[in-house]
């Protein structure tokens, strides 16, 4: 595969028109989007959250975790931002795809079904190892200051 390089760019919202090697990165930090790294010109949307992709930045550029996977896609390209360089994988069987699938969906329903659990009494004692989740998803605020922190690595 050839060698991609993208840079981010920080956005009020994802443009209608996307530039390719550009990762666009909302300033509410919750979403990341890009055109297809094989040059398809098809639009990848990335949601930013604990149980979808995580997005950090250092010198040599962004780097989005996990792996983009484009299944759905014709080309099917399988690949890793990392510093700002895109690293090719391999293609996925669709029984691989599927069982992913199946793990990332318990992931999410583990995640906010703690979310939703109500808080324990102040009697009861909370193990030193996890701290109580909080009740409401962080606020837009919240989840911008936590970008900016992983933005420069705090």
């Amino acid at each position: 595969m050839k060698q991609v390089r993208v840079r981010h760019q920080t956005v009020e919202s994802i443009p209608e028109k996307l530039q390719a090697n550009i990762l666009y990165v909302t300033t509410e930090g919750d979403v990341a989007g890009h055109l297809c790294a094989c040059g398809c010109g098809r639009e990848v949307i990335t949601p930013l959250s604990p149980t979808d992709w995580s997005l950090t930045f250092d010198r040599s550029g962004p780097t989005l975790s996990p792996s983009i996977g484009n299944w759905a896609f014709p080309c099917r390209s399988h690949y890793f931002v990392r510093g700002g360089d895109v690293l090719w994988a391999r293609d996925m069987s669709d029984e691989a795809i599927a069982r992913g699938r199946r793990r990332d969906k318990a992931r999410k329903h583990r995640y906010y079904g703690r979310l939703n659990e109500p808080l324990a009494s102040p009697k009861a004692p909370t193990p030193a190892s996890s701290p109580p989740l909080p009740s409401t998803p962080p606020s837009s605020w919240q989840r911008l200051l936590a970008w900016w922190k992983r933005m420069l690595g705090r």
